[in-house]
């Protein structure tokens, strides 16, 4: 089982999930719209009498966190034409809505009640364009740049936008915790019903006073959204970077219809890395590294060609079906990455300037350290002048493009494997 690299059903005290130093205040949706007898869900008959009390609290709350120094997320949604879908705007329609919700430069798309970010590092301003913030948005970018591990979710409305957002949180790995005197909508019932589902399964339902309490009795400190902080937490040496409990080998497309055999003349420089690639795997598994295989699958009758012989999974190794030259494009990739605390990953396969390229820029994007071992992918012989541009374009660009003797005698040099659990959040 993969969750035997590391313990992972520890249970985190109330201060471990509320520690200012890595949760971070997201404020959804406290807008006219939604909180004015004139605005748009005014207008069509929803009873927003519990918005003006709930503001008050989260008022409270919010001063509570910016004492503290907490990472804030204020959130507001616009659904000006160009992002608003058919299927969202049928649902509209439904409800009476007059031209939509929340336009740009209308009274109705601003912050309500004196809600809003300040002019300060620690306050951030994200832009949605559906019910949850994670849709569309920079908020998963901001969190994980920020180091933060908890998202306290507040705001507008708890059955739809709350409710969604701490879907799509718990989802993406966040702790999830939810005040249930500071999230609102406009019947009880269904405030109700959504907290009783986020408490079941996807979070902590609290009260705002314990949060803040544990905000003031922890003080003042170092936070992970502190420049100071991410500083600490970069890995500046390959060394740092390979470090086997962090680290993830990806295996790409080692299927012996990108290989063909020894006498396929075309296809010699992809067989000639076979070797280093099969130490690189022999070194990965005794270091213990995460390894993954990345196959990809034919459209024809999704038709999934053999591992080469040697390079089949073993125990616990997991097998990713790829349909994309990416790796991430529509696969469990990046869930297995982020489930199992990895930083780093070393790429090796075929072929050099398609699957291996493709995956790499994409995970960049995704903020992990990329290293590619130079000798350890290829392409078809008359595609090897492209092979060349990929490894200057992603060692220029995207990672660190090494010999995998580089790569091996870290591992090498590496303690035994352990159990012991990473410090996932904030360090990617």
């Amino acid at each position: 089982m993969i969750g035997s690299r590391f313990e992972k059903t520890k249970v985190l005290s109330f201060d471990e999930r509320v520690d200012p130093a890595s949760t971070a205040l997201v404020i959804i949706d406290v807008q006219n719209d939604f909180a004015l007898p004139q605005g748009v869900c005014g207008q069509v008959g929803d009873d927003i009498s519990p918005v003006a009390p709930m503001v008050a609290r989260l008022k409270a709350l919010i001063e509570s966190a910016r004492k503290a120094d907490v990472l804030i997320v204020f959130v507001r949604t616009i659904y000006d034409e160009p992002v608003l879908s058919p299927a969202l705007a049928e649902q509209y329609q439904r409800r009476g809505y007059p031209n939509s919700i929340c336009l740009t430069g209308t009274a109705g798309a601003e912050f309500y009640g004196g809600i809003g970010p300040q002019k300060a590092p620690n306050e951030i301003l994200v832009t949605k364009h559906r019910y949850s913030a994670f849709w569309g948005s920079s908020i998963d970018r901001v969190l994980r740049t920020n180091g933060i591990r908890t998202v306290v979710l507040t705001g507008i409305a708890t059955e739809v936008c709350v409710e969604s957002t701490a879907r799509d949180a718990f989802f993406r790995d966040y702790q999830v915790v939810v005040p249930e005197d500071c999230v609102g909508c406009y019947s009880e019932d269904r405030q109700k019903a959504a907290l009783v589902v986020i408490a079941r399964s996807f979070g902590v339902v609290t009260s705002s006073a314990d949060v803040a309490a544990v905000w003031q009795r922890l003080g003042n400190g170092a936070r992970n959204w502190q420049p100071e902080m991410r500083a600490q937490r970069a890995l500046t040496t390959l060394q740092h970077k390979l470090e086997p409990v962090h680290t993830a080998l990806v295996l790409v497309n080692l299927q012996s219809s990108f290989y063909g055999n020894d006498t396929a003349a075309p296809r010699t420089a992809l067989i000639r890395t076979l070797p280093a690639i099969r130490n690189l795997l022999g070194q990965a598994r005794r270091a213990g590294c995460l390894i993954i295989h990345a196959r990809t699958a034919t459209d024809e009758g999704n038709h999934i060609a053999p591992f080469i012989s040697g390079f089949e999974p073993q125990g616990a190794e997991q097998v990713v079906t790829c349909h994309r030259f990416s790796a991430f494009a529509d696969t469990q990739l990046d869930v297995l990455l982020r489930s199992n605390c990895i930083r780093t990953v070393v790429f090796a396969g075929a072929t050099t300037n398609c699957a291996i390229e493709g995956t790499a820029r994409e995970a960049s994007d995704k903020d992990y350290h990329i290293v590619v071992p130079a000798d350890c992918v290829s392409a078809p012989d008359s595609e090897i002048d492209l092979h060349a541009a990929s490894l200057v374009n992603i060692g220029r660009y995207f990672g660190t493009v090494i010999a995998s003797g580089g790569v091996v005698t870290h591992w090498e040099a590496a303690p035994a494997p352990h159990a012991e659990k990473p410090a996932r959040y904030g360090t990617l």
